[in-house]
Parts: C-alpha cells; structure tokens; sequence
C-alpha cells in the first residue's frame, strides 16, 4: 500500500504519523491486504450464509420516559459549555474535507 494512502487514511482518522510510521504501517497493510486476496481466491460456493453461531438474537426494551434527578437549570449549570438554553459541543464536521 502506497504511504500516500496511509497518510489519507491516517488523516480521515485524526491520526498523526511520523514518517516511519507510514513506512512501517505501509507495509503492514499491504500485507494483510495480500491476505485478503488470498482468502477470496477460496471457492465457497458450497458453504452456506452465516450471519451469526451463537443462536442469540437481538433484545431490545421499550424506551421509557423517567424522571432525571435534577431540573434543567441545574443540568445546564453543571455542562462545561451551554448556550441558548442548550448544551454547547464542539463541532465534529469543523475539519472536514
């Protein structure tokens, strides 16, 4: 993998790497990408579809409204930030590209 791609990879994860690193990571994808490759060359025609073994199956509870322990004054009171009623967060599409 060219270190092109990992410094592209590296910045869509917020990840700063020196330049070793892009060299030793470079490497370390391609191989596990060649190892990818590898295992589609397997024929699985016979095998079938398993989306899970374990024979669980999703549960899930009915959202209920209760009561929070503190009124909305002192929930604002207590954010490190709040504005217009609301708490304030930073911004996670401020960098992007």
């Amino acid at each position: 993998m060219p270190e092109e791609q990992v410094e592209w990879v590296a910045r869509l994860a917020h990840i700063k790497l020196s330049e070793p690193e892009k060299s030793k990571y470079a490497e370390e994808l391609s191989a596990v990408l060649g190892y990818v490759e590898e295992l589609q060359q397997v024929d699985t025609t016979k095998v079938d579809e398993v989306m899970q073994i374990t024979g669980l199956k999703n549960a899930t509870e009915a959202d209920k409204v209760s009561k929070c322990g503190i009124s909305r004054e002192e929930f604002l009171k207590r954010a490190p930030k709040s504005e217009k009623g609301y708490i304030k967060v930073k911004s996670v599409f401020k960098d992007r590209e």
